[in-house]
């Protein structure tokens, strides 16, 4: 009589504890545990194909700036053509400054410009010629 005490579910300690079955509980852990698993492997599995998605639209978007430049440079380059093609003053105007010609009978004077000083240096001071001192 001893032993079908001991096999008895009822005399099982933690089942008291628990107020419940441990199989069930111990169930649902492990099926908690099984669906963190699976989570963790698939983020895992997709972090780097997301990295790739990342960077291949942070490319895109570089490329449409690249691209939208270049169109605002044709765009430029189809108005100066227009204006070279119609506008004579203009052409005499891009031969005077780029190609430095001139009328027969112009002189030219070319002044070649200053190169621009850095934002953060010093103001030269003028020199001052030192008097002698008077005795």
């Amino acid at each position: 009589m001893g032993s079908a005490r001991f096999l008895d579910p009822s005399s099982i300690p933690l089942k008291r504890q628990s107020g419940g079955n441990i199989w069930a509980t111990l169930a649902r852990v492990i099926q908690a545990i099984t669906v963190i698993v699976v989570l963790s492997g698939l983020m895992l599995f997709f972090y780097p194909v997301i990295q790739k998605t990342q960077r291949l639209q942070a490319d895109k978007a570089k490329l449409q700036r690249e691209i939208a430049a270049a169109q605002d440079q044709q765009d430029q380059l189809q108005l100066e053509t227009a204006q070279m093609k119609n506008d004579p003053t203009y052409v005499e105007h891009i031969a005077r400054d780029k190609l430095e010609r001139g009328r027969p009978g112009e002189t030219i004077i070319r002044f070649d410009s200053y190169p621009n000083a850095p934002a953060d240096s010093k103001l030269v001071k003028p020199l001052t010629q030192n008097k002698p001192a008077s005795n």
